[in-house]
């Protein structure tokens, strides 16, 4: 994916973020490394939203299988930012997260970073299909919404 194709993208998931003081670096920007826990909330919280609440538990949970973050501007202490959200793609047992990283500028916004992420669903630790329910809740949720 490209970072046209992402700030194109009809995200209807936003996480506003907190940058803290042990986010930078010696370089006076957010490490790289942060970013990912920037991700990891904006997830959690689209988790929380389209699945009520936790979906995973003792019989069921997702692994992380890849992550591919792009790394476009810097980040600073100063900057106002957000992840936007959504599942891009559906597979049998697993599942894709594209993640945007947006700064608020004088003029708009601007795309810092991207990430897709590729999730399995597990039942008992093997590989099981995605259940429906999960698809036909991001479904209902993303098609309730315009682009943010």
């Amino acid at each position: 994916m490209t970072a046209d194709e992402v700030r194109q993208w009809r995200f209807v998931f936003e996480s506003p973020i907190q940058i803290r003081y042990n986010d930078i670096d010696t370089n006076g920007h957010v490490n790289n490394g942060v970013y990912h826990s920037y991700y990891d909330m904006g997830r959690l919280g689209y988790f929380d939203k389209v699945f009520h609440g936790n979906p995973f538990g003792e019989n069921r949970n997702i692994i992380i299988a890849q992550v591919n973050t792009t790394y476009l501007r810097e980040v600073f202490k100063k900057d106002v930012v957000s992840v936007r959200s959504s599942i891009i793609r559906w597979g049998n047992s697993s599942f894709d997260m594209l993640q945007g990283l947006f700064r608020q500028t004088a003029d708009g916004e601007e795309l810092v970073s991207f990430n897709v992420t590729t999730f399995v669903s597990l039942l008992y630790k093997k590989p099981s299909p995605v259940p429906q329910e999960w698809k036909e809740l991001v479904d209902a949720y993303e098609s309730m919404y315009s682009t943010i």
